[in-house]
């Protein structure tokens, strides 16, 4: 992910996404990923090559589906086991042998993972062990220069004066539709085999209804924008530089969007000199894996009849990171280099932290969102403003019951409260997110923003007696401030039209087939519910009733 590219807003004007949670690490892919330090996956049929620095898939026509003995049904021989491949699975693996064979020849080398191919898991291709690998132990390295660099090399020479002003993602796009157009005669045209035509379940390809159909108001705001500003460059292209586009329309256009935005990494020089973004075959391969909490944790996971018994410790316990593989800043040579975090068994996959970041930008770059994700959020006001009259107005009974003097030094108190917290931690890593993220946000584990918490506080300590003179805060007011973030997030819930019983039948597939599109849009305002159900539960401390759906 992109060290340097934080927000949508910087590149397609979008929305920003910013939280008071954990900072990223790194970055890769897309605008976003760490390096940091697992999940199984069947041992796909690929071994080392002998003479390959990259493990290839084996030459052999057949492949085993292993079926584990059990007390009433004995083994299968291996005969009964194994099968002809189809005529697609031998396209498959004969352009991952290509593909390997091209990437060996321009420099790549490593050893101990192979290329996994596409399975019942619905996992789709990826990278695994070939066999056992340690901690710290290289197990690929590529030359920047194999793949496809955000430069100007390779486009047009009349439509760079246009596309020097375009985003990233847009530069990038065309020249994947550049190198697509030239069909086998582009040099990446081994890699271009396997690069997808479009993300699925990237909102830039949704219909306005699956738009909708996510139900949390800043993502609604956030994918309409983001698929505003692809239409209108695809528009300056057309009418600038149409070359720049090689014959691709809007469409088309906007799945190499997703494909980039998905796919890209952003890699720093050594001691962060230099910045560069590109499309590094094979390494594109390695999927998400990143902080999680288990699946029992997981509201949604368990269904929702015994919510009102969970406790904050049952739902959200400590996160684990599930990621296996990390990858180094550009070094002198020009090369990136990946290693195992933790020690790896033949077929597990290998697996990479795309960044400690809200399942938004998720979402809206790679198509999908991981579940249980602990750096997820959700927007309960849009800043202090916003907060203080939703105060005034729930509580008429605090804010109006005195005489106008009395309301000025509440509020008084809690704008001298968000700013003692803002100076607080000015001097930490929350503290810069502040300065860069007004909106005011609860976290999984019934984690609120301070400034929320301490605005609500104050105002109801703070009469003409009160925290403006100097009186401390008391633990009632905390108690209160904390129920009241509690009230706000059942309004939010009570405003999302499905509930997660209904959101789990979709996924299932009880109402019709699953779409990519459906699949991603359902899943992503499922985990916001869980979000905002444990800070009800969290915050609320038993004395709030769930929305009526979910009791």
């Amino acid at each position: 992910m992109d060290k340097g590219h934080s927000t949508m807003a910087q590149h397609l004007r979008a929305v920003t996404s910013a939280r008071l949670a954990p900072p990223v690490r790194g970055t890769r892919r897309g605008g976003a990923a760490a390096p940091r330090r697992v999940s199984r996956v069947a041992r796909a049929s690929f071994v080392d090559q002998p003479g390959d620095d990259v493990a290839g898939p084996s030459r052999a026509s057949t492949k085993t589906k292993e079926k584990a003995p059990t007390a009433d049904v004995p083994a299968e021989t291996e005969d009964a086991r194994a099968y002809v491949e189809s005529d697609e699975e031998v396209r498959e693996r004969e352009a991952v042998g290509a593909l390997v064979r091209w990437c060996v020849e321009r420099g790549a080398t490593g050893s101990g993972l192979s290329v996994r191919l596409p399975d019942a898991s619905n996992k789709g291709r990826g990278l695994e062990a070939s066999r056992d690998v340690a901690v710290d132990e290289p197990v690929l390295s590529l030359p920047l220069e194999m793949g496809i660099c955000d430069a100007q090399e390779g486009h047009p020479p009349e439509s760079w004066e246009t596309m020097m002003n375009a985003p990233w993602g847009v530069r990038l796009a065309c020249r994947v539709l550049q190198e697509r157009a030239k069909g086998e005669d582009s040099e990446y045209a081994p890699y271009l085999a396997l690069v997808p035509a479009s993300v699925p379940g990237s909102p830039l390809l949704y219909a306005e209804e699956e738009v909708v159909g996510l139900q949390y108001p800043p993502a609604v705001a956030e994918a309409r924008e983001m698929r505003d500003a692809v239409r209108k460059w695809h528009e300056t292209l057309s009418a600038q530089c149409p070359s720049a586009l090689a014959g691709a329309d809007h469409d088309a256009f906007a799945a190499a969007v997703s494909v980039v935005h998905s796919r890209t990494y952003g890699v720093a020089g050594e001691q962060n000199q230099g910045y560069f973004r590109a499309l590094l075959p094979l390494a594109d391969l390695l999927n998400h894996a990143g902080d999680e909490y288990d699946p029992e944790a997981s509201f949604f996971e368990r269904g929702a009849d015994d919510a009102e018994t969970v406790s904050k410790k049952q739902m959200w316990p400590p996160a684990r990171d599930a990621d296996n593989v990390a990858w180094s800043a550009l070094d002198g040579s020009g090369t990136i280099a990946f290693a195992a975090t933790k020690a790896l068994a033949p077929g597990d996959e290998a697996t990479m932290s795309y960044g400690e970041r809200s399942n938004d930008h998720f979402l809206m770059y790679y198509g999908f969102t991981p579940p249980r994700n602990p750096h997820d959020d959700v927007v309960v006001f849009q800043d202090i403003e916003h907060a203080l009259s939703w105060h005034m107005v729930f509580h008429p009974e605090l804010w109006d019951a005195g005489e106008d003097e009395e309301a000025n030094a509440r509020e008084s108190a809690a704008r001298a409260a968000v700013r003692a917290t803002e100076d607080l931690l000015a001097s930490t890593k929350d503290g810069a997110l502040m300065n860069a993220e007004p909106r005011l946000k609860v976290l999984p584990g019934g984690r609120a923003d301070a400034r929320l918490v301490s605005l609500f506080a104050a105002a109801y300590a703070g009469t003409d007696a009160g925290v403006a003179k100097g009186k401390e805060m008391l633990d009632v007011d905390v108690n209160s401030a904390h129920a009241d973030i509690a009230r706000r997030c059942a309004e939010l819930l009570r405003q999302m039209p499905t509930d997660l019983k209904r959101d789990a039948a979709i996924l299932r597939g009880e109402e019709g087939i699953v779409s990519d599109a459906t699949r991603s849009s359902v899943s992503y305002r499922a985990h916001k519910k869980e979000v905002l159900v444990d800070a009800i539960l969290t915050l609320g401390k038993g004395a709030l009733d769930l929305p009526e759906a979910y009791r």
